[in-house]
């Protein structure tokens, strides 16, 4: 009789180390927000994109604040202690929205890239600026033709 009350013992722990792990797995997870875009979802992780040139810091977002998902982009000229935040995208309508945005930057150059539904298809868009953020030139929408 001892000996089965041991091996019971023995599968507690696995057992409590299993819901450990799915708990933790649960916690430790990226926190995504599904936005549907026509008749699909589109898994959207809530992170902001940092890029970092010099003591210069820059950032990309989405927002949905006016009702319609655009992408903005903050500077800071002094490592983050203050922030210079403007509307990078087209101000969009309808159903429009732009997601995954990605930045980048080197020297005095700050790439910013992002998805669009504008046109009724997916694409990515392409947006540079050449002087630390200052200004951008015309959104470059890409696609497969050129």
């Amino acid at each position: 009789m001892s000996n089965h009350k041991c091996v019971r013992k023995l599968w507690v722990v696995p057992i409590a180390l299993l819901v450990f792990a799915v708990l933790l797995g649960t916690h430790a997870q990226s926190v995504n927000a599904d936005v549907h875009v026509g008749k699909q979802f589109v898994p959207h992780p809530l992170d902001v994109p940092i890029a970092t040139s010099g003591n210069n810091v820059y950032m990309a977002w989405e927002n949905n604040e006016t009702g319609h998902f655009n992408v903005f982009f903050a500077k800071s000229t002094d490592g983050g202690k203050t922030l210079k935040t403007m509307m990078i995208s087209e101000p969009n309508k309808g159903h429009t929205v732009d997601l995954n945005t990605q930045i980048s930057a080197s020297g005095s150059n700050v790439y910013v890239t992002w998805w669009t539904n504008k046109s009724g298809t997916v694409m990515p868009v392409f947006r540079a600026s050449n002087d630390n953020g200052d200004t951008f030139a015309k959104a470059i929408t890409l696609n497969s033709t050129g």
